[in-house]
């Protein structure tokens, strides 16, 4: 074979060998390209599982998921956020801002970690460190809704009420037909006691967006003394003793009117007792007036012209005072001027909601009385509806219950269980019924069945 020939060959086996290499170049890069699409659908998929965790509250599922994928990519955005979220929703609030923090490391301008860190301060009840953040947040973009809502939500939580509805109009400026801000303006409004305009802004909630459930229950809640202006309420009590003695028989009369917003309802009572073969009656008012920021006062007047059995005349005021979103306490003082003698109590409560129930303490403290004179009453009431509930109570001291005759002073100790069913149907009417069961040392057994219906319009 002569030269040419060998050339010839030499030149088809490297061609041939560049051919190979050409295919097995591009079957790797192929098979590369497939490797890479495939870990990103992987990775698509379980960020959307991870996701899909965190809508149905899932938060195990989506922080067992998040830390999975972080074990191979530690600094990917995605995950480190879902995890964030993970934990923040199920109130691990340290691990939370922990990742935040070392998100804002690598992402110091991003308002989104901004945002939600600055809302866990917030959920933690650190206004102060969550106003910064939003602030932050703001510095970077002025008009940035959720961050203005940040700063406005933490005003209203810290009864900064005017900062507030100031921050919320400032949105309104540029987003007026929001009906969001006008729902949460209608809110700040009503925690401060001011019905009329809040009834305004849940009413343009109400326009913008007709079928949210929320804000109609908003609105339909917010004037509840314009629902029925009226009540017609008669209660019959029927108390008998261990010690033989004819059964004490009550009767009472309260008529109900709403006055305004701001007054609240006028009650005009009228009471009568029947102990021992002697009536007394008693005539009365009751206010319940609004005084301040999430504060209502308690007013009771009475008169008694007679004065047998009732004192000849007694008030009672008492100041409520709403803290901590769910909390309520109050101090008061009655005065009750008997034929012989004067009673003062010094009486106050605290309680606090905590889902659908209620549970109270209420105390009496009669300094002019020797010996004991202090009691206690504990009652937990379980709401089904905003008026309707089931409640049980106990007591103990002197008086763990209200005075209301001059026999009442007579007891020196005693306890009192108490359970009471008080509901109400289709708005119109109400129904009460209460037994008490009183144990009075050197004294009778009591047992009392307290019934009331009322009629609303």
């Amino acid at each position: 074979m002569g030269n040419s020939g060998k050339k010839r060959i030499l030149i088809v086996e490297r061609k041939t060998m560049k051919d190979y290499l050409l295919v097995i170049l591009s079957f790797i890069l192929i098979c590369v390209t497939l490797s890479s699409q495939t870990i990103e659908a992987f990775d698509l998929s379980n960020k959307e599982k991870a996701l899909e965790a965190l809508k149905t509250e899932d938060y195990n599922k989506a922080i067992s998921i998040s830390l999975q994928q972080l074990e191979s990519a530690p600094d990917n955005y995605d995950f480190n956020f879902i995890l964030s979220r993970a934990y923040a929703y199920s109130r691990q609030w340290y691990k939370a801002l922990e990742i935040l923090d070392k998100m804002l490391v690598l992402h110091p301008e991003n308002t989104d970690i901004i945002l939600f860190h600055s809302r866990i301060h917030a959920w933690k009840g650190e206004f102060a460190e969550a106003e910064t953040g939003f602030k932050k947040a703001l510095a970077l973009d002025p008009n940035n809704i959720e961050a203005l809502t940040g700063v406005a939500e933490v005003n209203s939580w810290s009864k900064n009420l005017g900062n507030a509805i100031a921050t919320y109009q400032k949105i309104l400026q540029f987003d007026p037909d929001n009906p969001d801000i006008h729902f949460r303006i209608g809110r700040v409004y009503l925690w401060d006691g001011n019905y009329s305009n809040a009834r305004q802004y849940y009413k343009k909630a109400c326009e913008l967006d007709p079928d949210n459930i929320e804000y109609k229950r908003a609105l339909k809640g917010a004037h509840p003394d314009f629902v029925n202006n009226y009540e017609l309420r008669y209660q019959y009590q029927n108390e008998g003793f261990s010690d033989k003695r004819g059964n004490y028989i009550d009767h009472h009369l309260v008529f109900s009117v709403k006055i305004s917003p701001d007054i609240g309802s006028l009650h005009l009572k009228y009471n009568q007792t029947h102990r021992y073969g002697e009536q007394d009656s008693q005539f009365g008012i009751e206010l319940y007036p609004h005084l301040w920021q999430k504060a209502y006062g308690y007013i009771d007047l009475n008169f008694s012209p007679e004065a047998v059995h009732y004192p000849s005349t007694s008030y009672l005021f008492e100041v409520y005072q709403s803290f901590l979103q769910a909390a309520e306490i109050s101090l008061g003082y009655r005065r009750m001027n008997f034929e012989n003698k004067a009673v003062s109590v010094y009486l106050g409560s605290v309680g606090y909601y905590v889902g659908n129930y209620y549970p109270f303490v209420r105390w009496y403290y009669t300094p002019e009385e020797e010996g004991k004179n202090f009691s206690w009453f504990v009652n937990v009431r379980r709401y089904f509806s905003k008026d309707s509930y089931l409640a049980l109570g106990y007591g103990q001291g002197s008086r763990p219950f209200d005075i209301i005759t001059i026999e009442d002073i007579l007891v020196r100790k005693s306890w009192i269980f108490l359970a009471e069913w008080d509901w109400n149907f289709w708005k119109k009417i109400h129904l009460k019924i209460q037994f008490t069961h009183r144990n009075e040392k050197d004294g009778p057994t009591r047992n009392a069945l307290f019934v009331a219906t009322g009629y609303r319009w």
